[in-house]
């Protein structure tokens, strides 16, 4: 795909450009384990200049759960506007029954669990559904983790292939097919949706790339045009993609999920070659690309200050 692409040092270059900023989680601000070198200024910096950021993440926990989670580990809920995740959206989804792959749900109360651990707590608050342990008694099933590694795919198709004979739908809370902790790469439930798909099952995915996330996101912005707005992500696939989608503004991260991609010692022209590699192979063009999110590098922030020393 065609298209100019800018490499920058970090969100100094961009604060004068954007007032709203929907942030990935992983693999952006975290490995899972904790925040990465540079972020928690970052995000200082940015409330600083009053601007605004939501955490989009495709986690299939609600978005109360990733706040918590992220003050766990220094990332305070005074540095953000607020965070959007995939699984509160499943959440309000299966309350309200209004919209989309929902309305299909509407007394469908019967509900086969595919999570982390037996995970039910997507599920509290929703009085109504009912999780059954035998997919024939099913009526839909809900995606919102995995057991990986302990678990890998093929112990998911016994039950896939049973619940495509019978044509009950899938709703994924977390369309991720791979997740980052620390330095591991793990299989996402995404796979598991996909795997249904191919079984002829219907699954629907609700999160990132699709576009419903990112148009509830602009609308939790306060006083602020979607073209003031701009994506940062690590996924060409789930963030950069979405963006692409609805026509806005993106950052790719290439230090998260694509970090083993990119050799510590390789070249300024050698990484430039491989983004450039990755976005014909994803399809997705961000508009900008940095390692990881900082404010300002050290070198950008010693050549600030020597222009700042000159016009004194």
């Amino acid at each position: 795909m065609s298209g100019n692409t800018t490499y920058c040092d970090g969100l100094y270059d961009l604060v004068d450009i954007y007032d709203g900023f929907i942030i990935d989680q992983w693999g952006v601000l975290h490995d899972g384990i904790k925040p990465y070198a540079g972020v928690i200024d970052a995000l200082k910096q940015l409330k600083a200049h009053d601007k605004q950021v939501i955490i989009l993440s495709n986690s299939g926990k609600r978005s109360e759960y990733n706040k918590e989670y992220l003050s766990d580990m220094g990332i305070k809920r005074v540095k953000y506007l607020d965070v959007l995740s995939a699984g509160e959206a499943v959440w309000q989804g299966l309350k309200n029954k209004d919209e989309g792959a929902f309305k299909e749900l509407i007394n469908k109360t019967k509900c086969y669990l595919i999570a982390k651990g037996d995970d039910v707590s997507l599920l509290q608050g929703l009085d109504d559904i009912e999780v059954v342990q035998d997919i024939d008694d099913a009526e839909f099933i809900l995606i919102t983790g995995c057991d990986a590694p302990h678990k890998t795919i093929e112990d998911y198709e016994d039950v896939l292939k049973k619940a495509a004979t019978r044509r009950i739908p899938a709703i994924c809370a977390n369309p991720d097919e791979v997740s980052v902790f620390g330095r591991e790469r793990r299989m996402g439930p995404g796979v598991i949706a996909k795997k249904y798909q191919e079984f002829g099952g219907v699954s629907h995915m609700i999160g990132k790339p699709y576009s419903h996330v990112f148009k509830h996101c602009i609308s939790m912005f306060k006083n602020i045009i979607p073209s003031k707005m701009v994506v940062i992500g690590d996924s060409l696939y789930h963030d950069i993609a979405g963006a692409n989608a609805i026509d806005m503004d993106s950052v790719f991260i290439t230090g998260g999920l694509h970090a083993s991609e990119f050799k510590a010692d390789a070249t300024e022209d050698i990484k430039h070659r491989h983004v450039e590699h990755l976005i014909h192979q994803y399809s997705a063009r961000p508009l900008w690309v940095m390692d990881r999110l900082i404010w300002q590098s050290p070198e950008a922030a010693r050549i600030e200050k020597i222009r700042e020393i000159n016009n004194d």
